[in-house]
């Protein structure tokens, strides 16, 4: 594989190093292949993450959420969110939290566009619309004997018109707001030791109500997943796109890369452990700390006009991230509506 271009910027938080992967495959293809090239310092490092994984896993650990993972090789192939069953928990929960602030954001922020129709021939032709006062015609000319005749035998073969009483038949969203192209989303990944498996989810679901919320009014959405840590005054990070504008949703490649603690706290690790490596740094033995502001420092200094998850354990946090990036959004298009 290519090498990714290193980059470097300055922020309040000091300095950053990050690279970005235009996917999760990519991503872990980078990981996988640096981790082969560490320098003696963090060899160290990654030989006791594997360790300390292996005396985690024997002991029946949570941390890496539920069940407990067999065996290190699980963790390493690991690539499918395997919490479904927490979701199908979770997600009802989060949609009944969002109610009330969803019916609010649809009624007065951004409303559905609504379908409308006119005869015009602007928009998509709609045959269901047509079809509703559709019917048959046997144009009939009796002006000669011949063109009886003609007409007699168009009725006894079926040669007939088909006609619609319907006139607006072409479709096309009415008062749909062109300004409302895209949104950039950033959600920062991971959480410190403290945060239980399990907890980890709650960033992922409600990122994932966003998306349907926003693509449902017409407003495309990229996803980008930020992993980082930070040591010394400066942050190493990677960001990695989970979802194109064009693309739908991939809840399987989301979950793992926000909200997976089998993914974070180990691949996670691996790919701290590598990127620190790329840029020529020994990470610390703790592998550095996530700082409550360092994902929204970085994404804002990439894209001012991307917004960000921070790291949200619970779903009253979720919950008020998504009401919260709605409304700055639309107010961000609308400074002064």
């Amino acid at each position: 594989m290519s090498a990714p271009k290193q980059h470097t910027l300055k922020s309040p938080d000091g300095k950053y190093n990050y690279l970005l992967f235009d996917s999760v495959f990519v991503f872990n293809a980078f990981v996988d292949d640096e981790i082969k090239n560490l320098s003696s310092a963090n060899q160290s490092r990654w030989n006791f993450i594997e360790e300390s994984t292996h005396s985690q896993l024997q002991s029946g650990t949570d941390w890496y959420g539920t069940p407990t993972p067999k065996d290190i090789k699980e963790l390493n192939e690991h690539r499918i969110f395997l919490g479904m069953p927490l979701v199908a928990e979770i997600q009802p929960k989060i949609k009944e939290k969002l109610t009330h602030y969803l019916q609010y954001l649809n009624d007065f922020v951004m409303p559905k566009p609504k379908m409308a129709y006119n005869d015009r021939g602007l928009g998509v032709f709609s045959f269901e619309r047509a079809a509703m006062g559709m019917y048959q015609q046997f144009p009939i000319n009796t002006t000669s004997p011949l063109n009886t005749s003609v007409s007699q035998m168009n009725i006894e073969l079926g040669n007939k018109k088909v006609l619609t009483s319907v006139k607006s038949v072409f479709a096309y969203f009415k008062d749909k707001q062109m300004s409302y192209p895209s949104l950039q989303l950033y959600i920062m990944a991971g959480a410190n030791a403290h945060v239980k498996g399990n907890d980890l989810l709650y960033v992922g679901l409600a990122c994932a109500e966003l998306v349907e919320f926003m693509e449902l009014r017409g407003v495309s959405v990229e996803v980008n997943v930020m992993l980082g840590t930070s040591f010394n005054n400066q942050v190493t990070m990677g960001c990695v796109r989970v979802k194109r504008f064009q693309d739908k949703l991939d809840k399987n490649q989301l979950l793992l890369m926000s909200s997976d603690p089998r993914y974070f706290r180990f691949r996670g690790f691996k790919s701290l452990v590598a990127m620190s490596n790329y840029f020529g740094l020994t990470i610390p033995s703790g592998l550095g700390t996530i700082s409550a502001s360092m994902g929204t420092a970085f994404a804002k200094a990439i894209n001012p006009k991307g917004f960000v998850f921070e790291q949200s354990y619970s779903m009253d946090s979720a919950v008020k991230e998504v009401s919260q990036i709605i409304t700055n959004y639309k107010n961000q298009l609308q400074p002064n509506g």
